[in-house]
């Protein structure tokens, strides 16, 4: 087993290529195995044991699709960037196919590639000496080290108006002496050591508390879902209790749950969902349009919400297939009879779109990142207060209840 923390292993046909990734891996500290055969590959994967995998799509021998195939086979953990010389399209397609075989895609880089975008995207990944263990996490657990910060979320309430009347609740460590934690770190620990509950449990809590601190009795909260916890039927029974102890009308709050883990145990998913409806909480599936689920799935589930993923909302003003995909999943969500909400609106012209095609919601650093419950309602107020009026005898818009 090698000794670094951080192991690279590069496919490409083309050596200068090769080359060319393994210096700048190097550079990073990462050891690194750059080979150009398939075969070769495969015995590296089993002797180096590679924390990252660096694939070309288009390879004599055997193409990237079937090395995503064997990696999947042997259970790998590695987290998986594919490049090639190829359209966008079918990188992201690629891209799709290695997170239907459970593999931890990193993303898609296309040929030529920058330094800056490579090294970029490795920083994502690299393991320092620090690493988190569960034990970490749970001490931080019982310390109350783990926090509750609220990203806003605006509605559209009459044609380019949109008024803050929600926020997404996230969860953010700030460790006494590591800084802060990121939760792509945390959060899969806590799911692998049966701690997500409790972590869960956390920043209900929190925000319960925060929800009866803030005067503004009318702000929804969203809050995220583990795929573990769709497999509880306990925890239904167990969130009307403690919101009901807090004196929180249920309708203020909305799970969210992604697309792939709503699908993952359809039965006893719709079990826990259904009775989060029943009892009067929102459901939203989350990052809608990166998963694999059949749309029959999706509409016999009893959401009320559907979440635009930021990979497409962020690409809108580029790219025609983007705008084509966003105004499409709006669409869909409203003939189902949901709120379409959009998430990584990061500039004007991205909620000017959204407010075009009618999409009821948008959230985004634009409209304000997340930040601690006592900062939230004079971001708030100021993002509200700046919105345009509803001119006289225009009607304001209504969309489904959450």
């Amino acid at each position: 087993m090698p000794e670094s923390l951080n192991r690279l292993l590069v496919i490409d046909d083309q050596p200068d290529l090769c080359e060319f990734i393994a210096e700048a891996a190097q550079g990073m500290g990462f050891a690194v195995r750059a080979v150009t055969e398939p075969d070769v590959f495969r015995r590296a994967c089993l002797d180096f044991k590679p924390t990252v995998v660096v694939l070309d799509l288009q390879m004599p021998g055997a193409d990237g699709i079937e090395l995503l195939r064997y990696l999947a086979s042997q259970g790998s953990r590695a987290s998986v960037l594919v490049a090639s010389g190829m359209d966008e399209r079918v990188l992201a397609t690629a891209e799709q196919v290695g997170r239907m075989h459970g593999l931890s895609m990193l993303g898609a880089l296309q040929k030529p590639i920058l330094l800056g975008d490579l090294e970029a995207t490795l920083r994502k990944v690299m393991r320092g000496p620090g690493t988190i263990t569960a034990m970490d996490v749970e001490l931080a657990l019982e310390r109350k080290q783990i926090e509750a910060y609220y990203q806003p979320k605006a509605t559209r309430v009459a044609p380019s108006r949109w008024i803050v009347q929600g926020v997404e609740v996230l969860a953010r460590w700030h460790h006494p002496q590591r800084g802060p934690i990121s939760p792509a770190v945390f959060v899969p620990v806590a799911e692998n050591n049966g701690l997500i509950r409790a972590l869960t449990e956390r920043i209900l809590d929190l925000t319960l508390k925060q929800m009866r601190e803030w005067q503004d009795k009318t702000l929804s909260v969203a809050i995220n879902l583990s795929p573990q916890l769709l497999n509880d039927r306990t925890f239904p029974d167990h969130v009307e209790k403690v919101v009901a102890a807090m004196d929180i009308d249920p309708q203020r709050i909305v799970f969210e749950i992604t697309e792939t883990a709503a699908m993952s145990d359809p039965a006893t998913t719709m079990d826990v969902l259904t009775r989060l409806r029943v009892k009067n909480f929102g459901l939203s599936i989350d990052d809608f349009g990166t998963g694999y689920s059949s749309l029959k799935q999706l509409y016999l589930m009893p959401f009320s919400e559907l979440k635009v993923d930021i990979s497409f909302v962020r690409d809108v003003c580029e790219h025609d297939d983007a705008r084509t995909m966003v105004e499409t999943m709006v669409l869909l969500a409203h003939k189902l009879r949901l709120t379409a909400c959009a998430e990584g609106v990061e500039s004007q012209a991205i909620l000017d779109f959204l407010n075009n095609i009618q999409c009821d919601r948008a959230q985004g650093y634009f409209i304000g990142r997340p930040m601690p419950g006592a900062e939230l309602l004079e971001r708030v107020r100021d993002w509200n207060a700046r919105q345009p009026e509803v001119a006289p005898g225009e009607v304001q818009l209504q969309f489904c209840d959450l």
